[in-house]
C-alpha cells in the first residue's frame, strides 16, 4: 500500500492540517527570504544598521538575519508591529486572494488547521464557501485549552500571529525558540496535538524552521513509532526512508522544479479522492477531488461527454483504463496490462490501441514505466465506476 493510501485510511475529522508558508506564495505572498529582505529595507529606512543582517542573508541564515534586524529596529524605537503596519508592501497580507491550493485544503475532511502564516487566505477560503470556522490567535489560553481537550472543532489556530494582530507576530530566533521549547500555552498545545493527532504538514521544505522545530521535538520525545506525522515535500524521494526511521515522519514526495508545485495539487486531489473511495462513510464529510484549477465541482456525466468529444462514440475500455489509472497516483504499466488483459479479459492489441489514443488525447500521461492520471473530473468519475473491479483485482493479487 502506498503512502497516500495509508494516509487516506488514517485521515479523519480530527486530523490536524499544518499549513506552511509555501501555501501562501501562489497568492503573491512573499517567501520568508523576501519578507526578511522587506524587513531589511524597512530597518535601513528607519536608520538601523543592516550589516550583520546582510552577512546572515548571504549565509541563508534567515532566523539570525531577522533577529539582527528586529534588534536594530528596537534601537530605533520601532518593532515588527510597526513594520507590518507601516510598510506598504505588507498590505498584501490583508488583500491577497485564495488560490487553488487553499480550495483543496478546505476540501479535505478536517476542520482543524494550524498555520504560522500571518495572512487571511484560509479565513477567506472558508468564508467564500459559506462555512463557519473560528480563528484562534496566539496566547488565547481559553481557546487553546479547549483545543487540547478536543472540545473545539472548526478552527484555524494562528500560532505565529496574524496581520490583524501584528504585535503577536513571531519572526525572529528568540520567538521561534520560545514557541517550541518554552512553557507557553501555545507551545504546550502544539506538543499535545503532535502526540495525540494525525498531523499533516503542507507547504514547507525540509529546511523550513517550523518543520525543523517540530522534527526536533519528535527527536526529544523519542517514541517516533507512536506518532502519525506526515509531510508533503518536494523532490524528497531519496530521504523518505531516513525521515521515517529517524523521526517517525512520513514524507509524501511530489515532483517540481523552481516554483512549480502543480504536482502537489495533484497529490492533494488524489488524497481527497482516495479518502472518498477507501471509506464510504466519509462521503458526507468531503467533496470529491477538485479536478481542474478552474472547476471546483465534479460534474457527473463529464466522463461520457469527454469520451464522446474524443471518440464520437463511447468506448467501454476507455472508462476501465482511465478509471484504473485515476484510482492510483501512478500505475506501473504491467499492473494496468494485468488488470485490463488478464483480469478483465480484453485483447492486448486492443488495449494498447486504446491506451495510445487516450495518451494522444491528453486524457492521461505516459512515462517510460508508468501511466499517470491527469485528475480531470471525468477521470475521477471513471475511478468511481470501476472501483469495485479494482478492489476485486487487488484482492486476487494479494491472495495469489
Amino acid at each position: 500500500m502506498d503512502l497516500l493510501d495509508r494516509l487516506a485510511k488514517e485521515f479523519d475529522q480530527d486530523t490536524i492540517l499544518f499549513v506552511g508558508s509555501g501555501v501562501s506564495v501562489p497568492a503573491g505572498l512573499p517567501s520568508w527570504w523576501i519578507l526578511v529582505s522587506w524587513l531589511k529595507d524597512y530597518t535601513l529606512k528607519m536608520g538601523g544598521n543592516v550589516e550583520a543582517a546582510n552577512i546572515f542573508l548571504k549565509e541563508d541564515d534567515l532566523i539570525k538575519a531577522t533577529s539582527a534586524l528586529t534588534s536594530e529596529l528596537g534601537e530605533q524605537g520601532k518593532s515588527l508591529k510597526d513594520f507590518f503596519n507601516e510598510d506598504e508592501k505588507c498590505a498584501i497580507f490583508r488583500t491577497a486572494e485564495p488560490q487553488q491550493i487553499h480550495k483543496l485544503i478546505a476540501n479535505l475532511p478536517s476542520y482543524s488547521l494550524i498555520t504560522p502564516n500571518y495572512d487571511l487566505l484560509l479565513e477567506k477560503t472558508y468564508e467564500m464557501q459559506g462555512r463557519e470556522i473560528q480563528v484562534v490567535h496566539k496566547a488565547e489560553k481559553e481557546s487553546l485549552n479547549q483545543i487540547k481537550r478536543n472540545k473545539l472543532k472548526d478552527y484555524i489556530y494562528k500560532y505565529h500571529g496574524c496581520i490583524t494582530r501584528p504585535e503577536h507576530i513571531v519572526l525572529d530566533y528568540k520567538q521561534y525558540n520560545a514557541e517550541i521549547h518554552g512553557l507557553s500555552v501555545d507551545a504546550e498545545c502544539l506538543k499535545n496535538l503532535i502526540q495525540s493527532k494525525t498531523f499533516i504538514f503542507i507547504g514547507a521544505g525540509l529546511e523550513d524552521p517550523d518543520f525543523n522545530h517540530i522534527r526536533d521535538y519528535l527527536i526529544q520525545i523519542n517514541d517516533a513509532d507512536s506518532i502519525e506525522f506526515w509531510a508533503f515535500m518536494k523532490n524528497c524521494e531519496g530521504k523518505v526512508d531516513f525521515f521515517k526511521k529517524e523521526f517517525g515522519i512520513n514524507l509524501v514526495n511530489y515532483i517540481g522544479e523552481g516554483n512549480d508545485h502543480s504536482d502537489l495539487l495533484n497529490k492533494l486531489q488524489a488524497l481527497i479522492t482516495k479518502i472518498n473511495i477507501f471509506d464510504e462513510r466519509k462521503r458526507d464529510d468531503i467533496k470529491l477531488a477538485i479536478p481542474l484549477v478552474d472547476d471546483p465541482v465534479i460534474k457527473i456525466g463529464g466522463l461520457r461527454q469527454t469520451l464522446l468529444q474524443a471518440n464520437e462514440e463511447i468506448i467501454p475500455l476507455d472508462k476501465q483504463i482511465l478509471g484504473f489509472v485515476s484510482f492510483f497516483d501512478s500505475v506501473d504499466k504491467n499492473h494496468l496490462f494485468q488488470f485490463m488483459i488478464e483480469f478483465k479479459g480484453n485483447e492486448g492489441d486492443v488495449v494498447l490501441n486504446r491506451i495510445e489514443f487516450l495518451v494522444k488525447q491528453k486524457l492521461m500521461k505516459e512515462t517510460d514505466n508508468f501511466f499517470l492520471p491527469l485528475r480531470a473530473s471525468f477521470a475521477i468519475e471513471a475511478a468511481i465506476l470501476v472501483e469495485d473491479d479494482i478492489m476485486e483485482f487487488l484482492m486476487e493479487r494479494e491472495h495469489g
